[in-house]
C-alpha cells in the first residue's frame, strides 16, 4: 500500500469518526435544549396549582409536538376534602407566543360527585414560562366552568358566549391562581 493510499485511508477514517460523534452528540442531546425557535416545551412535566391556601394540587402533563396536550390532575377524583366534583382528564392545546413563553388552553367534563351527573364543562387558561433554566417554568392559570342545563344537553363550549362561564369555584375563591412545573427526567434505577 502506497503513503498516498494510507493518507487517503486515514483521512477517510478521521471524516468518519467526525461524522459519527457529530451523531452521537446530536443523538445524546437532553429534551431541555433549544430548538431553532426557542426553548423545547415538549415532554412529561409535574404541575402544581398553588391554592390560596399556600397548598399546591399535582398534576402530569404531556405536551406534544403537534401542540396538544393531556393532563391527569390531583382533583380527577376529589383531590381535596371539600371538593364536590369529579373530572376526566384535561384535554387541550398550547403555543408558543414567545422564544420561552406559552399559552395553553384544557377543558375536561366535569362530574357531580355524588350523583354521577355531567354537570358541566372545565376550562383552564394557562400563560407560562421558562423559569432559570428550561426544565421549570411557572405562570398563571385561570379556572372557568361552563354549567350544563341537563346531563344531556351541555352547551358547545367552543361557541359559549364569555358570560356563560361561570368561576370554577364559588367565591371567595381567586378566579386566577399561580402554577409552576418542573420537566420529569429518567431517574437511575
Amino acid at each position: 500500500m502506497s503513503e498516498e493510499d494510507k493518507m487517503k485511508r486515514k483521512a477517510l477514517l478521521a471524516g468518519a469518526l467526525f461524522l459519527s460523534f457529530g451523531v452521537i452528540g446530536l443523538l445524546g442531546q437532553i429534551a431541555s435544549t433549544q430548538g431553532p425557535e426557542g426553548a423545547v416545551l415538549t415532554g412529561t412535566w409535574y404541575w402544581e396549582t398553588v391554592m390560596p391556601t399556600g397548598g399546591a394540587l399535582p398534576s402530569v402533563l404531556v405536551f406534544h409536538s403537534d401542540g396538544t396536550v393531556v393532563a391527569s390532575g390531583g382533583i380527577a377524583f376529589g383531590g381535596t376534602p371539600t371538593n364536590i366534583f369529579r373530572y376526566t382528564p384535561f384535554q387541550g392545546v398550547w403555543e408558543r407566543i414567545g422564544p420561552h413563553e406559552f399559552r395553553a388552553t384544557f377543558y375536561s367534563l366535569r362530574f357531580d360527585g355524588a350523583s354521577g351527573l355531567l354537570v358541566g364543562v372545565a376550562r383552564k387558561r394557562t400563560q407560562f414560562w421558562f423559569v432559570g433554566d428550561f426544565d421549570h417554568f411557572a405562570g398563571t392559570m385561570r379556572l372557568d366552568v361552563l354549567p350544563c342545563t341537563s346531563p344531556v344537553t351541555c352547551p358547545d363550549p367552543l361557541s359559549a358566549p364569555v358570560d356563560a362561564w361561570q368561576p370554577f369555584n364559588p367565591p371567595p375563591a381567586p378566579t386566577e391562581v399561580s402554577i409552576h412545573a418542573a420537566r420529569i427526567s429518567s431517574v437511575p434505577y
